[in-house]
């Protein structure tokens, strides 16, 4: 029964560091979605205008298909800027309840994968120092 005990406390334990790991993980990759995100929205406006500027140079046909192209460029632009990480981590969670077993798949394989590449570039900035100091 002990022996019960300390497994549930270990695997309690080991989903609490799991939990923090990706808290952190989460809140670094948001802050580089925000950044992202807000010039991937100013990227497409500069576009929107460039668009326009050279449909007003060109013929009335191309003019309000760039105008058109435009506006879906202005409205892409905006809906990236206006939508947070938060959104995103909501569907998500959404998702996840919908899709327990999948999404508990998918989380695996994600920490499959992520130690197995930490492992490798942990092994191969190892190697790069011996190199350097000979």
């Amino acid at each position: 029964m002990a022996t019960l005990q300390t497994v549930t406390e270990t695997a309690s334990e080991f989903g609490k560091q799991t939990r923090e790991s990706f808290e952190e993980l989460g809140r670094s990759a948001g802050r580089k979605l925000d950044e992202a995100r807000d010039e991937t929205g100013a990227a497409l406006h500069s576009a929107a205008s460039s668009v326009r500027s050279t449909g007003r140079e060109s013929s009335a046909a191309i003019d309000n298909c760039s105008t058109h192209t435009a506006d879906r460029l202005d409205a892409t632009g905006s809906y990236i800027e206006n939508h947070d990480l938060g959104d995103a981590v909501t569907g998500l969670q959404r998702f996840a309840r919908r899709h327990l077993t999948g999404s508990l798949v998918a989380a695996g394989t994600i920490g499959v994968l992520a130690g197995a590449f930490l492992s490798r570039a942990t092994h191969t900035c190892g190697r790069s120092a011996e190199n350097a100091q000979r």
